[in-house]
């Protein structure tokens, strides 16, 4: 089987200049090694200010591992997960990568085996102590050991998995870096500006956290599920943002029946498209938090915005429906609406004067802020915080 650029493009959340390797020069159950050139293109989107930083090479080993996942998969029933799914060290012998005249060769090997036996061992262990037949309703206690041995930061601690859909944007970028700072690998997601949130997450690891892009249209369905899927195969993702969103402002009697759909599919039905395939997964670890990003639109409503409103206030009553089921199996749901907050959404809407007039607080909120109070309810210290709508807005309303 020829594993080349179109393969690899094909079956990975990465294409166009976004795909970074060429070819597949050899690979095995537990390593593979891949070539690339694009180190030396124009038009490498990891550049910044026209240089491509060594510490970019994490993002070909992420890439190279994404594509032995697809390879060991390849007409598998189930995916497997778990031998390529973590970066414990990374010794940079060059500051620069395109300063590299000859090809870059990029080799991860597995700790897989390793990993296998002490997990089995673990297994026997709690199988003495464990009763005959699995608890109704639930896992044995060495099945959830087992699963909980999954991805580890250099230290060796167990790190969570965060999805940030419009990771790229203001406030979702402020969310990325806080998540990554608080111990979370952060999956950095993108649609339109798929650039940005690959220079997000190099900014990130650069900065000695964890982060990767990934590419999808949270409107497409199965173009949203193929992407979930392939992220899942290195582990649940336990922490979910959905902080995707447009604006499309009109005053209801002139909106075009496109405004209306393309806002409710982006807030509404992304929010549906995401969430579902990661449910179960996240069920499985009896552990998660899922954050909708709102808006106080959905509480005091908002000229012009009907449609903006309608969809972040259907967010808020799917928030509270879905707290219910998920309570039980560990999970939070709340919903995080700011008011007015200093990011390119704002430009040209509001001066200083106007803000001061609107808001008590007599500014602006900062995406940072935004961050705080997310990664707040993203955190272990949140786990009695459930169904609720906070609202972050300056004593707006």
């Amino acid at each position: 089987m020829i594993v080349d650029r179109a393969w690899i493009a094909a079956r990975i959340p990465h294409a166009g200049t976004m795909c970074l390797l060429d070819r597949v020069l050899e690979w095995d159950a537990g390593h593979i090694r891949c070539e690339a050139t694009s180190h030396r293109a124009g038009d490498n989107p990891l550049r910044s200010n026209g240089c491509l930083h060594a510490a970019c090479g994490i993002e070909y080993a992420a890439q190279a591992m994404a594509v032995h996942g697809a390879l060991c998969n390849a007409g598998a029933g189930r995916p497997r997960a778990g031998f390529l799914a973590s970066v414990r060290s990374v010794e940079l012998a060059v500051d620069r990568l395109d300063d590299i005249a000859d090809s870059l060769e990029h080799c991860c090997r597995s700790a897989w085996r390793r990993w296998r036996h002490r997990a089995l061992r673990v297994c026997r262990q709690l199988r003495r102590h464990a009763p005959a037949r699995r608890p109704r309703g639930g896992h044995s206690r060495w099945h959830r050991a087992c699963g909980a041995i999954r991805l580890t930061d250099a230290a060796g601690r167990h790190m969570k998995r965060a999805l940030v859909t419009g990771g790229s944007g203001g406030i979702g970028a402020a969310i990325c870096r806080r998540l990554a700072a608080q111990g979370c690998e952060v999956l950095v997601h993108a649609h339109r500006n798929p650039a940005a949130a690959q220079r997000l997450a190099v900014e990130i690891v650069q900065s000695g956290g964890s982060a990767t892009a990934i590419v999808f249209d949270v409107c497409d369905r199965e173009a949203a599920r193929a992407a979930l899927e392939g992220a899942l195969t290195a582990g649940p993702i336990q922490v979910l943002v959905n902080n995707a969103g447009i604006h499309d402002d009109a005053v209801f009697p002139g909106m075009r029946p496109e405004q209306w759909s393309s806002v409710i599919d982006v807030s509404l039905n992304g929010f549906f498209n995401v969430t579902h395939p990661l449910t179960m997964p996240m069920i499985g670890t009896r552990w998660g938090r899922i954050i909708n990003i709102t808006s106080i639109a959905a509480i005091t409503g908002n000229r012009g915005q009907v449609n903006y409103s309608a969809a972040k206030g259907a967010l808020h009553s799917a928030t509270r429906s879905l707290s219910l089921e998920l309570a039980s199996r560990g999970i939070t749901v709340n919903a995080v609406a700011p008011g007015i907050i200093d990011t390119g959404m704002i430009a040209g809407a509001f001066d200083a004067p106007t803000i001061a007039r609107l808001v008590p607080a007599k500014r602006a909120g900062k995406p940072e802020e935004v961050a705080d109070l997310v990664c707040f309810l993203a955190s272990a210290s949140a786990a009695y915080i459930t169904g609720q709508v906070i609202s972050i807005n300056g004593g707006l309303a």
